[in-house]
């Protein structure tokens, strides 16, 4: 009896050690590329069985990823700079309707005025979430009678949540992923954490939209095109990580 009670405590001493070693590595992978790394190719082997990727779309949309100051002057910081300018290398070679999505799309709109005066741009300038990006987005696919597929815009951590929430709201995207301002690097573990939280965070929101989706999203009836398209006078100014 005592000899299979300490084969018992052997075992679970063992499952211990490698669940600590193992607890360890992970740990010690945020300092690295490898936890982003990782969490994006989850994030998007989701995203590869759950939702159809369509072959063509009609526009693109851009979301906004926040506001900074600068010299007292309201600007786009650098998650919001980074997505307008994915959008511009895109436009080159896809020269379709842009669609600005959220607060920051006058600030957007201006950016992408500059380098491209000719391009017709479309704002949508009420959303402050995801799932309000993706419903004021199909609203104006409609009112702008564009078929219900674009090609989106965000970081590639944001993506996976963002392209479910738009496939909620009827529309299909094709990602765009636009990168961030600060690459991660093995000898930078500054931003290799900066990484490693957005993984987090985007992990842990797409698991809270599936499994108790958030109740602060208006509907499309709750506002009009008028509503939609007008921009607000005093924006929040905030940023991601």
């Amino acid at each position: 009896m005592g000899r299979l009670v300490m084969g018992a405590w052997r075992k679970i001493w063992r499952f211990v050690r490698v669940l600590m070693i193992f607890s360890s590595l992970v740990t010690l992978s945020v300092f690295t590329p490898i936890f982003s790394d990782v969490g994006v190719l989850a994030l998007d082997t989701f995203s590869k069985f759950t939702l159809k990727t369509p072959t063509t779309a009609t526009a693109i949309t851009v979301l906004g990823g926040g506001l900074t100051k600068k010299n007292q002057d309201i600007a786009l910081n650098h998650y919001s700079q980074s997505r307008a300018d994915s959008a511009i290398a895109m436009y080159s070679q896809q020269p379709l309707p842009i669609i600005t999505s959220g607060a920051e799309s006058p600030w957007m709109h201006e950016h992408i005025k500059a380098s491209l005066p000719h391009a017709a741009i479309i704002s949508d300038n009420a959303s402050m979430n995801t799932c309000e990006n993706a419903i004021f987005t199909a609203k104006l696919l409609t009112h702008h009678e564009l078929t219900d597929s674009v090609y989106l815009v965000t970081d590639r951590y944001h993506m996976a949540r963002a392209r479910r929430q738009f496939a909620k709201a009827g529309v299909a995207t094709i990602p765009q992923p636009a990168p961030l301002a600060m690459p991660t690097s093995w000898t930078n573990i500054d931003n290799n954490l900066i990484h490693s939280r957005r993984t987090i965070y985007e992990i842990v929101a797409l698991a809270r939209d599936i499994f108790h989706p958030q109740k602060n999203c208006r509907t499309a009836n709750q506002i009009t095109i008028e509503e939609i398209s007008t921009p607000r006078r005093q924006p929040k100014v905030f940023s991601f990580f």
